[in-house]
């Protein structure tokens, strides 16, 4: 019972974001009363941080892990990168405006249920490691908040304008997955050329 409550939740949070949410909702999807849904979570914010969590476990631990991997050219690891993020967005293609939206919300909120899922050291071992790789010259040394704005807005701008991409965008007969099939290899030629050193 307790996992189908975090899936319905995520499903309301994702469609409506945290104001607009409702426990009452979320009861009425899950096909229980609003008190047995508070004898699993007792507020509101208790369930947004499982649901959350659950969102944060399923991506950013396989990411770490694939930027830690230093045996591998970067352009492999951001083809991995995208490939895994990919899997997660076409099941759930409203996931980065709900994380925008959240974040501009309550960071503080969404920074607290990274924090007790114990992800700040993975967070800060991955950054260590890229730098390190910068400070070898094995990459560019470019600052690390930059490797995020240009990886993160390329990975999520078709899903944030999807519906705009659908309606303007898309060639004849073409879906969104092929769209981001062919996007692909230019998010990670961008990426190298952010920061491969140059032979």
């Amino acid at each position: 019972m307790e996992n189908k409550i975090i899936n319905t939740a995520m499903t309301v949070f994702i469609e409506k974001g945290y104001a607009e949410t409702s426990m009452s909702e979320i009861a009425a999807r899950v096909g229980i009363n609003r008190p047995a849904l508070h004898y699993y979570f007792r507020t509101k914010d208790k369930m947004f941080e499982a649901v959350f969590g659950d969102i944060i476990l399923s991506i950013v631990p396989k990411i770490f892990d694939i930027l830690i991997q230093r045996d591998k050219k970067i352009g492999v690891r951001i083809e991995e990168i995208v490939d895994t993020y990919y899997t997660l967005l076409l099941e759930n293609p409203k996931l980065p405006m709900f994380i925008i939206r959240e974040i501009n919300r309550d960071v503080n909120l969404l920074i607290n249920t990274v924090t007790k899922l114990n992800l700040p050291n993975r967070f800060i071992e991955a950054l260590d490691s890229i730098q390190e790789e910068m400070n070898e010259g094995k990459l560019k040394n470019v600052p690390i908040r930059f490797v995020f704005y240009n990886l993160y807005g390329l990975l999520s701008m078709p899903f944030l304008s999807q519906d705009l991409t659908h309606r303007l965008l898309l060639q004849d007969n073409e879906n969104f997955e092929e769209m981001l099939e062919e996007w692909k290899p230019y998010i990670i030629s961008q990426m190298e050329n952010l920061l491969k050193v140059e032979e």
